[in-house]
């Protein structure tokens, strides 16, 4: 992806700029879309994962040279091949680390232990460096294969080696590194590519030599062999997927001939568009896959910002536009006379200030280092006191609100890597699911945030909305049970799922539920602009403080039409759920956290109680136990969430 096509005579070859243009508008389509359900591009994304992560490490050896074994070729080798990559992956990733600390609130321990991730690197990297792990692959796989070139004359033991490190690194998917599910460098990775990177040297070589007809021809069967796959795979008659960063690969043997026959398709159109002329605008994005390598994923969260702005071919638009930008910004700056004064001054007393500043940067980063292993070490000792599973956890927020209310909760177990965040589901305005991520099958805990677009749909379709994304999570990656978090409204519209669905065989089980502030007999009716004030909804903002009591089973005197709702369908509550209700008290003298009345909160128990699994609940008292703080930013609720979620 950070490949450089080579000049010669100063003209660049335009088919491998175009090849590389393609490739990443693929990348940040696949991160855009990542699985919209109900959509063909569900077929869209595993179709382009077949060939776009290959195509990049064929390009990469294009130009990959032989090497002595003496001082003169390692210096080639790790100081003009290896050392800009590196440079690159530390530079941009530190610059990302800091940008994701301010944009998303991060704390500065998991901030500086993130440091520790990208020295780790790999699936380890998640949010705004997700595809970092193939910068360290693409290093590993070009030193491989440079060794392999410089070290093997024949041809063909070349190829049996390659192959032989291929299925190596097919073999290694479910095999640990010394107890971590997580390769350092995701070096596995890297076998595979040494063999797609040893086929785009030799096919580079012999690629101009052949007919153009015959790449016609090859180009009709090949597109033809596209089509095939995606109709047996919308067919589910064939079962692969490639998805390399979590060693995701279901045939070794598809794997190793699928994505060439594929890449040799697009360098071939590729071909055809050069032979058509130049085409500015793909040249560019080919000369700068690096920027939109880097910078895309950070870009995607502009759109979090703005509710209708976020679906999948705005992401797309963003994530290539924002980066391309900053190119043009970056090469406008490199043109300028300053810059090149800077340049030239920098050249001139390189040595004096390496002598200088040689020494403060090695300090500043051992220190920096200590700091990053001090913090990655507590992290990891935290960790081991929870359990990690694949079973997801799906957080549901309330009335009038959005994702930033889910994010709060899981801030704490994301940054002490106690859970992940792996995917986003949005339920738009035609109550479809639009989804970013998805389900890695990795055991990490996974975290499923969910929005609703019109966010005051009531908690009756909030529950049908949560009842498709069970189906679709099911459907899609055969999960048989989950956990289930909800605040306000959310947590209301969890319990309507589970005594209509929860008990369901067919479908996946409730393993847990976490229940935060619900209604689920009245909200106090404070006038707040977001109320409604007509319409079947209005009646939910009749509760007053003080004036319900709860009887000594549970029962509340008086019975809102909300609650009579879920009490006719009580013995339908899934026998086999945990359930944590917790709640909070002003201690105001109002019996509520300002919004809904402790009585409302507390009659849950006499509704899921008889049949739950087990049933607890938890009181933050005072000024943290608010309505909305009990989602922001609460180290008291987080604390409790996450044992009972996670904790041995």
């Amino acid at each position: 992806m950070v490949s450089t096509v080579k000049q010669t005579k100063n003209t660049r070859i335009l088919w491998a700029d175009y090849a590389k243009c393609f490739g990443i508008i693929a990348v940040v389509a696949g991160h855009a879309i990542n699985d919209v359900a109900g959509q063909g591009l569900d077929i869209a994304y595993n179709a382009i994962y077949w060939w776009h992560m290959p195509l990049f490490f064929m390009i990469g050896g294009f130009f990959l040279k032989k090497i002595n074994f003496n001082i003169k070729g390692w210096c080639y080798l790790l100081g003009h091949k290896i050392k800009p990559l590196l440079i690159a992956y530390l530079l941009n990733g530190s610059i990302l680390i800091i940008l994701s600390h301010f944009f998303r609130q991060q704390s500065w321990d998991y901030t500086f232990a993130y440091f520790g991730r990208l020295i780790y690197g790999g699936s380890t990297l998640n949010n705004y460096l997700s595809v970092f792990w193939y910068m360290t692959t693409y290093m590993l796989a070009i030193f491989m294969t440079t060794i392999l070139l410089s070290a093997i004359k024949s041809i063909w033991w070349q190829f049996l080696i390659a192959g032989g490190l291929f299925m190596l690194g097919i073999a290694f998917q479910d095999i640990t590194f010394f107890g971590h599910t997580d390769f350092p460098w995701n070096a596995q990775i890297s076998l595979l590519a040494v063999f797609w990177m040893l086929l785009g040297h030799y096919l580079f070589k012999v690629f101009p030599k052949i007919k153009w007809s015959y790449k016609i021809t090859y180009a009709i069967v090949a597109s033809l062999f596209f089509i095939g796959l995606i109709y047996l795979y919308t067919q589910d008659k064939l079962n692969f997927v490639l998805w390399l960063k979590s060693s995701n690969i279901q045939s070794g043997f598809q794997a190793l001939i699928i994505p060439p026959i594929l890449c040799l398709l697009v360098f071939i159109i590729c071909e055809g568009l050069e032979h058509l002329g130049e085409f500015a605008p793909l040249i560019f994005i080919g000369k700068h896959t690096d920027t939109i390598m880097f910078y895309h994923r950070a870009a995607f969260d502009i759109t979090t910002l703005m509710v209708f702005t976020n679906n999948w071919y705005f992401r797309i638009i963003i994530g290539l536009a924002a980066p391309i930008l900053l190119a043009l910004i970056l090469q406008k700056i490199k043109g300028t006379p300053n810059y090149m004064k800077l340049q030239q001054y920098l050249s001139i007393h390189q040595q004096q200030y390496l002598k200088i500043g040689m020494p403060i940067v090695a300090s500043l980063m051992l220190i920096s280092l200590a700091d990053v292993v001090y913090l990655y070490h507590q992290t990891n000792q935290i960790v081991k006191h929870y359990t990690m599973s694949s079973t997801p956890t799906i957080y549901m927020h309330g009335w009038a609100s959005s994702i930033r209310s889910e994010q709060g909760l899981v801030k704490t177990a994301t940054e002490q890597q106690i859970a992940t965040e792996e995917m986003i589901i949005h339920v738009d305005h035609h109550n479809q699911l639009q989804i970013q991520g998805h389900l890695t099958g990795q055991k990490n805990n996974p975290i499923i945030l969910v929005q609703f677009d019109n966010n005051q749909v009531g908690e009756v379709r909030y529950a049908q909305g949560l009842y498709r994304i069970v189906k679709y999570l099911q459907q899609k990656y055969n999960i048989t049970e989950f956990n289930a978090v909800g605040h306000s409204m959310g947590a209301y519209a969890w319990v309507y799922y589970g005594i209509h669905w929860g008990a369901n065989p067919q479908l996946p089980q409730v393993n847990k539920m976490a229940l935060l502030a619900g209604p689920y007999n009245g909200i106090l009716n404070k006038g707040h602009r977001n109320q409604p004030t007509s319409g079947k909804l209005a009646k939910l903002w009749t509760d007053q403080s003080h004036q319900n009591q709860l009887q000594e089973d549970g029962r509340p005197k008086i019975i809102h039409d909300e609650y009579q709702a879920l009490l006719k369908y009580k013995n339908d509550f899934p026998t086999n759920t945990r359930v944590l209700n917790i709640y909070g008290n002003l201690k105001d003298g109002s019996q509520s956290d300002g919004l809904v009345t402790i009585q409302s909160v507390k009659s849950l128990r006499y509704l899921v109680s008889n049949n739950a699994k087990s049933y607890q609940e938890f009181v933050v008292n005072g000024n943290t136990g608010q309505h909305s703080r009990l989602h922001t930013d609460n180290p008291t609720v987080s604390h409790e969430l996450n044992n009972y979620l996670w904790h041995h």
